[in-house]
């Protein structure tokens, strides 16, 4: 039932963001959209981005990073996290989603579908400073 959730979760951002305005997963991040942080804010329409972490993830994040960094609008459960964002380390579980203002951010690529996954990314370019950082602390996953 999960995947189910996943894949209309997914959908309904495509449906949202526009099919035609999410380029397929095999563009290159060069060759991607690259906007400021109020464009992707009224593209997603007031919603926001997530970035998936780990535990270990959380301290270095809570400070901000000027490293890219992939994220995504769409929530997903914990146990379809990886697999839908195919995101690196399986092994390594994400309970942990830090909740991002698309506004405040500088240079953000996409979106773009993911290959092998079923989400839609967008990729800070320049990371975000803390001040992006909408919960005051990380949002466990259930």
């Amino acid at each position: 039932m999960g995947i189910h959730v996943s894949l209309l979760a997914t959908n309904i951002d495509a449906q949202m963001i526009g099919h035609r305005n999410i380029a397929p997963p095999d563009t290159p991040i060069e060759d991607l959209p690259v906007r400021n942080g109020d464009e992707i804010g009224r593209e997603l329409g007031g919603r926001v981005l997530l970035r998936y972490c780990s535990l270990t993830d959380l301290s270095t994040f809570r400070l901000g990073t000027t490293r890219e960094i992939y994220t995504t609008p769409t929530p997903y459960p914990p146990d379809q996290v990886i697999s839908n964002l195919e995101l690196p380390g399986v092994a390594l579980e994400r309970p942990f989603a830090l909740v991002l203002d698309p506004r405040s951010l500088e240079t953000v690529a996409g979106p773009r579908f993911i290959w092998w996954g079923l989400g839609i990314e967008y990729i800070l370019l320049a990371g975000f400073e803390p001040k992006s950082i909408l919960s005051k602390w990380e949002v466990v996953l259930a």
